[in-house]
């Protein structure tokens, strides 16, 4: 029984070890048969994925080593679902080891990072080949096996026979470089390019067990099943190191793998080494310029990439597509720069560029002029400077004003004023001819004029036909621009009332017919204001303006009174009708018996009136509640508005919180009772346009609100006085103003408490009314610096008192 104990125990821990190896060691070991994933712990789980980033590998390609080294593809599914998971819980929000943008701290370089920022200078040209928004250089696993791919030991063949014979197989080479096919034997197959390899199968298959091959009768296809991985070493880089890559993988991928050249490192004379021996020079320029990959060749085991220093660079600024710092290999001149920065911009001055030099003591300038580019060696530590154009012209004259074409002209040989002229077509007909100047820059640029007869230089005189210099400007002036604007007014009842362009031979019918014709409130008796032309002013004429005075019926424009002649500045003033008003209407809402809309028939109409073309109350209308909502104008809302904010604002009150300030009518109380048996009384307002006549229902209700118990409604009983009803209420609340309580009419007033030395006299209540006890103003403690403040001003007097009592 012991013994049977013992081996079952070791037979779990020679599980469990082997487990715990292979999850140590997962693409090392050759055979992953026996791997169990559901018995890996989660830091077998986390070693995986940091294999997986140093080795620089997708999960895909790990399945497929993976795959080839016996582990079944079942096992494979679950390990890629412990690592999606694990990945999942360290992208948490709360995991220390992610960064802010949740990515894993501790993860290096592959194919699909991206890294935030240059590892090197930004400006040495091909660092963005290694930048966040580089291409990532993944070797695509997808494509058909190149025929020149070399064979080597743990890819897997397959190999598929059609045909009149038939044959299904995969076949991994083994580590002496064979595969072994049944009723054939080994066939090595390592060092042979694939298409090599194919002829090699047909030749040995043909010849033994498959002789259809040699007759046609079947066909063999060769294809790659599994990718074996190859070692590479990099030297230089920003993450120099081995890799272990698939054996399609190529220079540019193991390169972008390695973070590209370090600070130092050259981008044109990289090595690729193998077996000890300098295979080739990769220059990345050519790739960079040309999108040439002729140096993107493919790797063998243990290949070496050497990125050697840089032996020559320049810096290159200024006016150019590109600038940045370029590497130099010998023979390659400075037009070879200004190639490598994708030429000059547009605005770049090409004639000659600036370089910054150092020697052994000192640094120096150098102007190489365009004819040297091609022939001038820069040194290392060059800075070229290409400068910007000059922001002036060489041959530039222009003439404005009033010629038909004003704008700028190229100033050729020999050009005068007249040929400027004609180049602009010619003059206006406004055009001032008397006399035009011309603006000139003197040697020291500081402005002169040079004036010149236009008809003169027109007929070639060559005083006043001289020849132009470059940024010369003609200027013609019109006679317009030489004269005031003159303007005339006309206000009152037309149409188009405002100011217009005073024009000559402009009548009043003119004027009257521009501002749209009369309106229907047109008066026909005509005010003209006319400016007093004089030479002085005397003490007895304080007139301001000349009084015209002319009368024109409103469809007799023809009469000889439209036609009196309008002068400058006048200003017409069109009278309206006396008495002429619109109809204006006013509303009546409520208890009575014609409520709706209705005209008012004179301005001096009053409330009684209005009540008795109504037809009078209903029999539940409530009279003493009778009021009239009158609304204000938009004027007088901003006027009320602007006057509230600015007393406010004196008081210094908070209005952050504050929505309408003022509303938009005024509610008036009306004694309607008074008002019919007294008809015509200052209580019997005149009503106005838009008015609202509201003549309430009768309510039997009490509304009792604010610091009360139970603020509610109670029924209206005759006799009954204020504090009946807030008793009903239920008394007054802790917190309430019992002296400020006062009642809301239905009709708009208001009546407050009063009181005589012991003695209060509550307003009366009727029905409808409402009962308001105000609240008591909520106390606010002392703050922290009121109190030092308040400390700070007692002792100040307690000071005063002791010095004064001292005295």
């Amino acid at each position: 029984m012991l013994k049977k104990f013992l081996k079952v125990t070791g037979t779990f821990i020679l599980l469990f070890v082997a487990t715990n190896l292979y999850a140590q060691d997962l693409f090392r070991g050759e055979d992953l048969s026996k791997l169990k994933v559901d018995q890996l712990t989660e830091t077998d789980i986390s070693k995986f994925k940091t294999q997986l980033t140093n080795m620089g590998m997708t999960l895909d390609q790990a399945e497929k080593i993976a795959v080839s080294k016996g582990m079944p593809l079942g096992e494979f599914d679950k390990l890629r679902q412990r690592i999606a998971a694990s990945t999942n819980r360290s992208s948490g929000p709360n995991n220390p080891d992610r960064n802010s943008n949740g990515s894993d701290s501790t993860a290096k370089p592959q194919y699909q990072s991206e890294r935030p920022r240059s590892l090197i200078d930004s400006l040495i040209f091909g660092s963005e080949l290694y930048t966040s928004v580089a291409p990532s250089f993944e070797p695509n696993l997808n494509m058909a096996t190149p025929l020149n791919y070399i064979l080597g030991s743990t890819d897997v063949v397959s190999i598929s026979i059609y045909g009149v014979q038939q044959y299904e197989g995969e076949h991994r080479i083994s580590a002496e470089g064979s595969i072994q096919i049944p009723n054939v034997g080994q066939i090595k197959l390592a060092g042979l390019s694939f298409e090599e390899a194919t002829e090699k199968l047909k030749t040995v298959l043909g010849n033994s067990a498959y002789p259809y091959l040699k007759s046609g009768g079947s066909k063999l296809a060769l294809s790659l099943a599994k990718i074996r991985t190859i070692r590479v070493n990099v030297i230089g880089a920003n993450f120099p190191g081995n890799f272990n890559v698939s054996s399609l993988t190529t220079v540019f991928n193991v390169l972008y793998l390695a973070g590209g050249p370090s600070k130092f490192g050259s981008f044109r004379e990289i090595e690729l080494m193998r077996n000890g021996k300098l295979i080739t020079k990769i220059d990345l320029y050519r790739f960079l310029l040309n999108g040439d990959q002729s140096d993107n060749i493919g790797l063998k085991d243990n290949d070496v990439i050497r990125i050697p220093p840089y032996k020559k660079r320049v810096e290159l600024r200024g006016q150019v597509k590109r600038p940045g710092i370029f590497e130099l290999l010998p023979g390659e001149n400075f037009s070879n720069v200004i190639e490598f920065a994708s030429g000059f911009t547009d605005s770049a001055y090409t004639a000659s560029v600036k370089v910054y030099q150092q020697t052994d003591r000192e640094r120096k300038v150098t102007d190489i002029t365009s004819e040297q580019y091609t022939t001038y060696t820069p040194k290392s530590g060059d800075l070229f400077i290409v400068s910007k154009i000059l922001n002036r012209f060489a041959n530039r004259v222009r003439i404005s004003g009033a010629v038909f074409r004003p704008d700028v002209y190229a100033l050729t040989p020999g050009m005068t004023v007249a040929d400027l002229i004609r180049k602009a077509d010619g003059i206006r007909e406004d055009a001032y001819t008397g006399r035009a100047q011309v603006m000139r820059l003197q040697d020291n640029l500081q402005p002169s004029i040079l004036s010149f007869d236009i008809k003169k230089a027109l007929s070639n005189d060559p005083e006043h036909n001289f020849v132009l210099k470059r940024e010369d400007e003609v200027l013609i002036v019109s006679v317009q621009d030489l004269q005031d604007k003159f303007k005339i007014t006309i206000q009152g009842e037309v149409r188009l009332p405002g100011e217009y362009n005073y024009v000559a031979n402009l009548t009043l019918k003119d004027l009257i017919l521009k501002a749209g014709g009369f309106t229907d409130a047109a008066y026909k008796n005509i005010e003209i204001s006319r400016l007093l032309k004089r030479d002085s002013i005397s003490s007895n004429d304080f007139r301001s303006a000349q009084l015209i005075t002319t009368q024109i019926e409103a469809d007799d424009l023809q009469s000889a009174a439209a036609n009196v002649k309008l002068e400058p500045y006048d200003v017409v003033t069109i009278r309206r009708k006396a008495g002429y008003q619109l109809p204006e209407s006013i509303t009546v809402i409520g208890q009575v018996q014609f409520p709706g809309p209705y005209t008012l028939n004179r301005i001096s109409e009053r409330v009684s009136d209005i009540y008795n073309r109504a037809g009078g109350a209903l029999p539940d209308a409530d009279l003493t509640g009778a009021y009239i909502k009158r609304f204000r104008t938009q004027m007088e809302i901003e006027a009320l508005n602007n006057k509230t904010m600015k007393i406010q604002k004196d008081v210094k009150a908070d209005t952050s919180n504050s929505t309408t300030v003022v509303k938009d009518f005024d509610q008036i109380p009306l004694d309607l009772p008074y008002i019919l048996s007294h008809p015509g009384s200052i209580e019997d307002i005149f009503m106005k346009e838009k008015d609202q006549l509201v003549i309430p229902r009768y309510d039997a209700q009490v509304k009792v609100s604010g610091a009360v118990l139970l603020p509610t409604q109670i029924t209206y009983r005759a006799g009954n006085k204020l504090e009946d009803y807030i008793d009903a209420a239920g008394g007054y609340a802790y917190n309430s103003m019992k002296r400020k309580s006062f009642v809301i009419y239905p009709n708009g007033k208001t009546a407050v408490t009063k009181h005589f030395l012991f003695f209060s006299f509550s307003p009366k209540v009727t029905a409808g009314a409402e009962i308001v006890v105000p609240y008591k103003p909520e106390k606010r403690p002392l703050s922290t610096t009121e109190i030092i403040g308040l400390s700070s001003v007692l002792a100040s007097l307690a000071g005063v008192v002791l010095a004064l009592l001292r005295l």
